[in-house]
């Protein structure tokens, strides 16, 4: 494990948020907040496992996942990350998960239900058990449907059935992945048509250390969609719900909002303190909905390798 006095001067432990997971202050709240993205989780995937292999996997009060970043950030808090982290790269799974063949059959092209409701357990029994018994806080952030905002679902988990609904609810793509799940009367999709990166979340429970593993590379930005493909998609959105519409054509402007937050976050010396961990700038990272498994490899090995040099490690 590693310790301030073992970490080179020339690494970033000397920012705030590092300091912070490596030797707690007593009012020290310390979050976790993972971006999704779809099949560039991997890329926060292996940021999550790097946490791992360094001891650093319970330094958190809170974990916060957006999608496929709340996979990520289950998988890590329940201490089976090791089983779960290779999924990403599991050929034999992601063609279970992923079929574009099934655009006109009864099974949803991405198959959240089955993954989470059966395949999870398989992997790693009593998953779901360990996350509601682990230290850390789990905070999957889903879209309500009705609304577009973008909500905490930790007050709505009280058991493993209400757990698998939360993880299903924030990774539930409208029109690839499903219907909304259904959670406490309210109904939800996936997190990113309103918090990609659920930063906001965390501030807003009192968090004075982020910890932010991002899946885009510097630069990487989404934009508002365009052209005629934008306009169909959105028409039938919208009648899954307008909120849910407006969310989709605004896409751009509002993670180019959170983009410049974060950005201003950047310098050690502004409160709360929050630190960025992204993948080098010349590394692969796969698609939202990439098939090809050497590349979701290379993006899975480089946000450890991004994480571990955070640290000063590797």
């Amino acid at each position: 494990m590693l310790s301030l006095v073992e970490s080179p001067s020339n690494t970033l432990t000397d920012h705030p948020v590092l300091r912070a997971i490596l030797d707690p202050g007593p009012a020290d709240r310390v979050a976790l907040v993972v971006e999704g993205g779809g099949m560039r989780g991997a890329v926060s995937g292996g940021m999550g496992l790097a946490l791992h292999e360094l001891g650093l996997a319970d330094r958190f009060g809170a974990a916060y996942g957006s999608s496929a970043g709340a996979l990520n950030a289950m998988w890590l808090i329940s201490g089976h990350v090791e089983a779960g982290v290779p999924t990403w790269i599991d050929p034999d799974l992601n063609r279970e998960l992923v079929d574009m063949k099934r655009l006109f059959g009864k099974r949803p092209i991405v198959d959240v239900e089955t993954l989470v409701e059966r395949r999870y357990e398989e992997l790693a029994p009593g998953l779901f058990d360990d996350v509601l018994r682990a230290s850390t806080g789990f905070h999957p952030i889903a879209t309500d449907v009705d609304t577009g905002e973008a909500v905490d679902l930790h007050p709505e988990i009280t058991d493993p059935v209400s757990l698998r609904l939360a993880i299903r609810a924030s990774s539930t793509l409208p029109l690839l992945a499903g219907p909304p799940v259904e959670l406490g009367g309210r109904r939800y999709l996936d997190a990113g048509l309103s918090a990609a990166i659920p930063f906001q979340a965390a501030l807003d429970d009192g968090a004075t250390h982020v910890l932010v593993l991002r899946s885009r590379k510097l630069g990487e930005v989404a934009s508002d969609p365009t052209g005629l493909g934008g306009r169909l998609t959105s028409r039938m959105l919208g009648r899954i719900s307008p909120a849910i519409a407006r969310n989709y054509l605004t896409r751009g402007r509002r993670e180019g909002r959170d983009e410049d937050f974060l950005a201003g976050h950047d310098e050690t010396s502004r409160a709360p303190s929050i630190l960025q961990i992204r993948p080098a700038p010349d590394s692969p990272v796969p698609s939202r909905l990439e098939s090809d498994t050497e590349v979701v490899r290379g993006g899975l090995e480089a946000g450890r390798e991004a994480l571990l040099a955070a640290f000063g490690e590797g």
